[in-house]
């Protein structure tokens, strides 16, 4: 997959561990077969590519969270709550702004308000993730 990148994600593919990207690595390639499972209706086509051929990274050993969306075309790695790229690791930066909120919280420790809707993440993300 590193040498097939464009440059943008190459240089996002060379900040993740080994151990990440032999995790994607595998996901891709067990995923890109036509009889692969059926992937989860909620994940978004690739915001970098546009490509339909996405999943989540529940049942990818290494990761196992739903939260972290995977293309299966151009290998872009990207949180599904807030559409930050995952470039440095795979815990999103949002989380430590939610948890970090004054905002009023339910029992749960959720707000109610959805991340990609949030205006503390909405700043965070237009500061520190430029579009792609």
């Amino acid at each position: 997959m590193g040498k097939a990148l464009p440059g943008a994600l190459l240089r996002m593919w060379e900040f993740l561990s080994d151990d990440l990207q032999d995790a994607l690595l595998l996901a891709v390639e067990k995923n890109r077969t036509a009889e692969r499972p059926i992937r989860s209706q909620s994940v978004r086509p690739c915001p970098h590519c546009g490509n339909s051929g996405t999943m989540d990274c529940a049942r990818v050993e290494g990761i196992s969270d739903a939260t972290v969306g995977l293309c299966l075309t151009c290998g872009y790695i990207w949180c599904l709550e807030c559409d930050a790229s995952l470039i440095t690791g795979i815990p999103c930066g949002h989380w430590q702004i939610c948890a970090a909120c004054r905002e009023g919280k339910k029992p749960s420790g959720f707000c109610g308000t959805i991340p990609l809707e949030c205006r503390h993440i909405q700043a965070w993300l237009e500061k520190n993730h430029p579009v792609v």
